[in-house]
């Protein structure tokens, strides 16, 4: 990944949000999140297009996972297919991260 080392993105989504570039599109990681009243974990990861105004531009969400551990979420997330028919850790050397 350009801009930061991947293991740090990835510590990232413990704890908040990410965002990475990708042929002219960005991608928002909604890092992982629990819902109490389900007692479930979730991540997910939206595509937008690039424009001066953040999150202004959606496209679709990509990737869903829900999970009662949330180890099993941040598993696949990394290995599950994201796009282009790839995995995250496919993906990454041609990600680019940014603070959008």
């Amino acid at each position: 990944m350009k801009g930061m080392n991947t293991e740090d993105f990835v510590d990232q989504l413990m704890d908040t949000d990410g965002c990475v570039r990708h042929k002219s599109f960005v991608y928002h990681f909604s890092g992982l999140r629990h819902h109490a009243g389900r007692g479930t974990w979730r991540v997910s990861v939206e595509k937008y297009r690039w424009t001066k105004e953040p999150f202004e531009d959606f496209m679709e969400l990509v990737y869903s996972y829900e999970s009662d551990d949330p180890e099993d979420c941040m598993d696949h997330l990394l290995e599950d297919v994201l796009w282009d028919g790839k995995s995250f850790y496919e993906l990454e050397k041609a990600l680019t991260w940014i603070d959008w």
